[in-house]
């Protein structure tokens, strides 16, 4: 994917997602970037449950894409606990799509610092902060996730969200 190919779409709910002409498809729904993230993920997952009885979140966001997802658990769980210590592996393919997903402001729909992190991670691969710590695996995900399965590591909650097979 060409960093120069992004150009942000309005969607329903007053979010923007980006159109992949890779895919010929945006990277969500018409009706919202942002609800799609909390309908299809948040909810389903019970973040905020999660949050209320764990002191530790372990999110794995595979094809992370914009990062919306990942922004959306982020703003869940602090919510609710803001002291919850939230550990994030985000898979991505496309170097250029969480980037470009900053350069545009797409994440400033957000409360403070969920904007400032997922920016970091953007552009460093990693973040280590209070209450978060984060990686960004760039590579075909079938390939990166392997690390993990040999450190044993485990997810309280997994989103998966790739483009529709062609």
């Amino acid at each position: 994917m060409n960093s120069n190919q992004f150009t942000p779409q309005l969607t329903e709910d007053g979010s923007y997602t980006f159109f992949s002409p890779e895919f010929q498809e945006t990277f969500h729904s018409s009706f919202g970037a942002k609800q799609e993230a909390e309908v299809r993920y948040i909810e389903p997952c019970q973040i905020k449950e999660l949050a209320t009885q764990q002191y530790t979140i372990r999110i794995l966001d595979v094809c992370y894409g914009l990062g919306y997802n990942s922004a959306a658990a982020l703003e869940a769980i602090w919510s609710v606990n803001p002291q919850c210590q939230i550990e994030l592996i985000a898979l991505e393919i496309a170097p250029d799509v969480p980037r470009q997903a900053i350069q545009h402001n797409l994440l400033a729909q957000w409360q403070l610092p969920i904007p400032n992190l997922l920016a970091e991670l953007a552009s460093k691969s990693q973040v280590s902060a209070d209450f978060f710590s984060a990686q960004l695996l760039l590579n075909d995900a079938r390939q990166t996730i392997k690390s993990l399965v040999n450190q044993n590591w485990q997810a309280d909650a997994i989103f998966l969200d790739p483009f529709s097979p062609p």
